[in-house]
């Protein structure tokens, strides 16, 4: 036998309300729903399905609000999304996470159903259920917007582990009551603050887990073309006994190499990515192309491209060092949008880590490439583009030593000429701006005329030793000058600066009073500014000065010795094709700097170690062409020897032609 037990009475208050709810049924309610006596909505919402099991997760949170109803409301209508919770407002309820999991729960729709059906005069409901606020959102504006978009519509948003109070909720029927409680509301808001530090906690700690992560170096993610995964058992007992691994990089002995020819190609010879991916290409089993991780656009094609190229050389892990923070992940749905990090930002291990397949130096002059190529191409010949007509021998080596922007070719009554012309529309602000002729011209044979004589003479030629030797001194010699007369510049104004600090102190010891405390004041005031300024002048002056004596010591002679591993070989670069000739002019780097002003032309070369050997092979196909001069000869540059990472030594040679005005002309 069973008894029952009689609710208690309600009061007048609770009457008043439950009145109201049924009012609000009535009115908006279909029949359908009539036996409701107080119908409402239910909303879920779970983490994406990696972080948890919306199985699980989302019938939990239904029981859980059922259970804390009272007695007369029932849910009408069910909600739920399968999203993060920091997603923006826009963007809510787009995701289709739900359809790929069997959840034993009939949907009703999104979130963004639900606010849409609010605001309609039919809604089968009169309020909101959810097990706690975070199951809105994990942000407090996001969370707060949503309740004020229920609350605008009529509709109350009512939380289980809050406890539902008849008299808690907003009560709109009566003028005598504020619409919305204190205490509940503040009680909600500590919620919502709490929810969004403990997202915020979570992505401080997970940060510095990846930093120590790093450092140790373990990699994230898929190992970079040129390494293979050394799997080790998983540190944590529990992670390791579900066969969790964490990787550190081994090279990979196939793929290793190719690494290192990319980055000799893209420094020694300033190859363009489309131009290094063409070559690897001719070659696939020698340079077997990368796999892509397959998704959000991505697909397996077999062949190197540019983008590929690029993510080789782009990679700082290649140095040895473990490296993360590279890039900032996008989320459509929170509308952040994905970015390459700068530098600064990346997290560097302090040691390397993995054998390195480059030095770190070689990385970044692999960086540097991309600002000197900008708006040049590597192939020889006429440009793909419909309305080229021919191709300049010495384009994208000549330069604007003004403005330091690359000239480009031109015909002018039959004769070429290498042309510097800047547009006041994007320009006019530069300090160069007015000193720049309109239009400046340089012949390209003087340029021819002269770049051959310093091959035959300075580089291949007998007495090459000698006329570098003098060049080398007087380079030296002039960068010294001009080190110690900065030095010297700096010095002097240390001592004007003390002068002026002795002067404020005497100015200061002698001072009487003029009688009116708020002159005397204001007067000691500007003073202490004008003394505060000048100790804060002295201490930029010397940094500066103690930066122009390092710069006096660190003057070293430029090692000539590297001449010798070239042949002396007399070459007439006039005579090369164009595919030899550029292959050649890229191995030593080749800039030719004309002044339009100074009538100057510097010619400046740069030879490394590891271009030595490149420059070598080049001669040596000029050599066999020279020989056989019925065979087709390809002109393009062996490869460096692999297995080691490529040096950087490299010595700078340049040389200062005062040519008459005749060779140049302006607008």
């Amino acid at each position: 036998m069973t008894s029952t037990v009689d609710p208690p009475p309600l009061d007048e208050d609770e009457v008043g309300l439950l009145d109201w709810l049924r009012l609000q049924a009535d009115q908006n309610v279909p029949e359908a729903f009539a036996a409701a006596a107080v119908p409402v909505a239910w909303l879920g919402r779970t983490s994406t399905d990696d972080a948890q099991d919306p199985t699980l997760s989302l019938p939990r949170q239904l029981d859980s609000c059922r259970k804390a109803l009272p007695p007369g409301f029932v849910i009408v209508a069910k909600f739920y999304d399968v999203e993060s919770g920091r997603t923006t407002v826009e963007n809510r309820g787009k995701s289709s996470a739900h359809e790929q999991l069997d959840i034993p729960i009939a949907r009703d729709g999104s979130i963004a159903d639900l606010l849409a059906e609010a605001k309609r005069p039919d809604r089968r409901f009169v309020a909101v259920v959810v097990e706690s606020i975070e199951r809105v959102a994990r942000v407090t504006y996001v969370s707060t917007k949503i309740e004020h978009q229920l609350e605008k519509a009529g509709v109350a948003l009512l939380a289980a582990d809050e406890g539902i109070d008849h008299r808690s909720i907003p009560n709109i029927n009566r003028s005598d009551s504020p619409y919305r409680k204190a205490t509940p509301t503040l009680t909600r808001r500590i919620k919502q603050a709490i929810a969004e530090w403990y997202v915020l906690n979570m992505l401080e700690l997970t940060w510095g887990g990846l930093k120590a992560h790093t450092v140790q170096g373990y990699n994230i993610g898929k190992p970079p073309y040129g390494y293979l995964a050394d799997k080790q058992k998983h540190p944590v007992k529990a992670k390791a006994r579900e066969g969790k691994t964490k990787h550190r990089l081994t090279a990979d002995p196939v793929k290793g190499p190719v690494v290192t020819q990319i980055f000799q190609w893209r420094t020694v010879l300033r190859l363009g990515y489309d131009e290094i991916a063409h070559r690897l290409n001719l070659d696939p089993d020698r340079y077997p192309p990368p796999d892509p991780i397959l998704g959000e656009g991505r697909r397996r094609i077999g062949l190197w491209t540019g983008g590929s190229i690029r993510e080789v050389l782009d990679n700082p892990k290649h140095t040895g060092y473990m490296v993360w923070n590279r890039r900032k992940r996008g989320h459509r749905a929170r509308e952040i949008k994905g970015r390459v990090n700068p530098p600064s930002a990346w997290v560097w291990s302090p040691r390397p880590t993995h054998e390195p397949l480059v030095t770190r130096e070689l990385f970044e002059a692999a960086s540097a490439v991309g600002r000197f190529r900008q708006g040049s191409r590597n192939a020889p010949g006429k440009s793909t583009n419909p309305s080229a007509k021919r191709s300049y021998r010495l384009r994208s080596y000549v330069f604007c030593d003004l403005c330091q922007r690359r000239a480009f070719g031109e015909i002018h009554k039959g004769t070429t000429y290498y042309r510097c012309s800047p547009d006041a529309k994007y320009h006019a602000h530069l300090p160069w701006f007015a000193a720049h002729p309109r239009a400046a011209y340089i012949r390209e044979d003087l340029l021819t005329n002269r770049l051959c004589d310093f091959f035959k003479h300075r580089i291949f030629g007998n007495a090459r030793h000698a006329l570098l030797t003098a060049a080398a001194a007087d380079q030296n010699r002039q960068a010294a000058d001009d080190a110690a007369k900065r030095a010297t510049k700096l010095a002097a104004q240390l001592e004007e600066l003390k002068r002026r600090q002795d002067n404020l102190i005497t100015e200061l010891e002698r001072f009487t009073s003029t009688g009116d405390n708020d002159v005397d004041t204001t007067l000691r005031a500007k003073i202490k500014e004008r003394f505060a300024a000048i100790i804060t002048e002295q201490r930029t002056t010397t940094g500066q000065l103690r930066q122009a004596n390092e710069d006096v010591s660190a003057q070293r002679p430029i090692d000539l010795n590297i001449l010798n591993r070239l042949p002396q070989h007399p070459l007439d670069l006039d005579q090369l094709p164009e595919a030899e000739l550029r292959d050649l002019l890229d191995a030593f780097h080749l800039e030719l700097r004309f002044h339009p002003n100074h009538n100057e032309l510097t010619v400046r070369i740069t030879i490394s170690h590891d271009s030595v050997a490149f420059i070598g092979n080049a001669l040596n196909v000029t050599r066999e062409d020279d020989r056989h001069a019925d065979a087709a000869g390809s002109g393009q540059l062996g490869l460096l020897p692999a297995g080691r990472p490529p040096t950087s030594n490299r010595e700078e040679f340049g040389q200062h032609l005062g040519y008459p005005a005749a060779h140049f002309y302006s607008l």
